[in-house]
């Protein structure tokens, strides 16, 4: 009994599939538009998070010369204070020193980690871009298939159809040939009729057998002509 009910879940767990992927199938252009927004939306917000480091970048590299500059500049005022004799306010001035660059090193190394993370995704927006560049040209090339396809489709079916245009101008064709060939028989079958009826297709047989009445009268005439002259 499990065994049985096993198969039926496992039949039921392969329906939903198959159920699933009709839908994927029959809405794929759909869902691939709304992929395509999702990146888009996950593009511009790495651009924005981009932006933020550059800034951040940036900021840390003011900082590091002002430190730098401080530095500079205490190391002229500690100059000074050892030529007027004043060792140790110069080596309190030489302990600011210190500070400033150990400050502007951390911030150098921060900055170095950051300059890496900037340039690893500045690649990966440059890759997401064409990416996504090429899967909106493939859309337009599959859209447009899909168009030719179903146009294709419904042309078939139109014209296959026993009720397609095409299919009625046959049968009207048909049906104007077939009385217009009726009505050819009716006037041969009237002209015969008419022949018969005043004799004239008598006339035709004789004179298709070389007897002319016609003619013999014609003839008679001459004949008697000619006899009257030799007289």
């Amino acid at each position: 009994m499990k065994s049985v009910l096993k198969k039926i879940l496992t039949a039921m767990r392969g329906g939903v599939n198959e159920l699933g992927e009709a839908v994927v199938d029959s809405q794929g252009n759909r869902i691939l538009e709304q992929e395509l927004r999702d990146s888009e939306q996950e593009l511009k917000q790495a651009k924005h998070e981009l932006a933020s480091l550059m800034a951040e970048a940036a900021s840390l590299a003011r900082q590091i010369r002002t430190e730098q500059d401080n530095a500079s500049k205490r190391e002229g005022d500690a100059s000074k204070a050892l030529a007027a004799g004043q060792e140790e306010l110069a080596r309190e001035v030489a302990e600011r020193i210190v500070g400033h660059e150990r400050r502007a090193a951390e911030l150098s190394q921060t900055r170095e980690g950051l300059q890496q993370r900037i340039a690893s995704l500045k690649t990966r927006v440059q890759t997401a871009e064409k990416q996504l560049a090429d899967y909106r040209r493939e859309l337009q090339v599959v859209k447009t298939n899909e168009r030719v396809l179903r146009t294709t489709a419904q042309i078939d079916t139109n014209i296959n159809s026993q009720q397609s245009s095409l299919s009625t101008a046959k049968e009207t064709l048909e049906r104007i040939r077939e009385r217009q060939a009726r009505e050819e028989d009716r006037q041969s079958a009237s002209a015969a009729l008419e022949k018969e009826l005043t004799g004239a297709d008598l006339d035709e047989k004789l004179k298709a057998a070389g007897i002319d009445g016609d003619q013999d009268a014609v003839n008679d005439v001459l004949a008697r002509l000619k006899s009257k002259t030799n007289e």
